[in-house]
């Protein structure tokens, strides 16, 4: 004889949004996440996992900071035997979610509600880990947390590597707008070998014979530019400092980026028309709803005929 799972409808949980406002104002962290897994039960008790997972913030200490609930009341001694403690730190790849579990500030906060907590020995201080149902539903929530935040730590990540690039390629900007000048200044003075002129009595380059791969009217406007002083160093490090300044924020905006969010998190929606909503001749009742048709019942019978 198999009988039907508890429903948990007995159960009085703490609620994501209540969890995740108090650990706002409580820890201030950077980011929180929050999961509820579905009811399960225990020994023919329901029970109700709600995780969160904080990162960062100036009450959390370096590493893992594990808090615990039962039945909404926190649990101060004998964490380290506690299901939540050993489910945070030895069932969960924190590196696998961009998270250091040694280093980063990460809270764990686990609510667990059921009609019958099974506590180990009389204290009632921490809940076994023997307990595979409750475990298996801790991992699953801690999971759900951890897969969210992710999602912000690499947006964060992104943007950070993109400064840092930014200020690399700021760093070389001196050395390669000299550069720069210094190979036209060289055209300018082969070009001037050629055609037999001096420039300024400087000496003429060492391989005059070396040829630009520019064609002759390009080689020409930029000589011109030269002379007139439209190309000059300081002007080449503006338009090189403009260049990064302008990939930095296309790699911000970019729109393949957006569009892959975008398609990631869209769903589809299907709008149909209202009909028979006058009509309660086919309707069907339940203690719990009534259900009425909102294609009429004769419209789909001569469909599927």
């Amino acid at each position: 004889v198999q009988f039907k799972a508890p429903d948990g409808s007995c159960l009085s949980p703490l609620g994501e949004y209540n969890l995740n406002l108090g650990i706002r104002k409580v820890m201030e962290p950077e980011y929180v996440a929050t999961a509820r897994d579905r009811i399960g039960a225990c020994d023919g008790h329901p029970f109700l996992v709600e995780a969160a997972v904080s990162l960062g913030g100036p009450v959390i200490k370096e590493g893992l900071t594990v808090v615990r609930f039962a039945n909404r009341i926190p649990l101060l001694f004998e964490g380290g035997a506690d299901v939540a403690t050993r489910v945070a730190q030895n069932k969960i790849k924190w590196s696998s979610y961009k998270m250091d579990h040694k280093k980063d500030r990460i809270g764990v906060f686990v609510s667990i509600v059921s009609t019958k907590i099974p506590f180990k020995g009389t204290s009632k201080e921490y809940i076994g880990d023997d307990a595979t149902e409750i475990q298996q539903s801790v991992r699953r929530a801690l999971q759900s947390c951890c897969q969210q935040l992710r999602v912000h730590l690499t947006k964060r990540n992104a943007l950070k590597d993109a400064k840092e690039r930014k200020s690399r390629l700021a760093k070389y900007i001196p050395d390669a707008s000299r550069s720069l000048i210094g190979i036209l200044d060289g055209m300018r003075k082969r070009r001037a070998t050629e055609d037999g002129s001096v420039i300024d009595g400087e000496d003429a380059p060492n391989s005059p014979t070396k040829r630009l791969r520019l064609s002759e009217s390009d080689a020409t406007n930029m000589i011109v530019k030269l002379n007139s002083g439209k190309v000059s160093e300081d002007k080449i490090a503006v338009a090189l400092r403009e260049a990064i300044d302008k990939q930095h924020e296309s790699q911000e905006d970019d729109p393949t980026q957006k569009t892959l969010a975008s398609e990631a998190s869209a769903r589809p929606l299907y709008i149909v028309p209202l009909f028979n909503m006058s009509d309660p001749s086919n309707d069907v009742h339940h203690p719990l709803f009534t259900f009425r048709p909102l294609v009429p019942v004769k419209h789909l019978k001569t469909k599927n005929l």
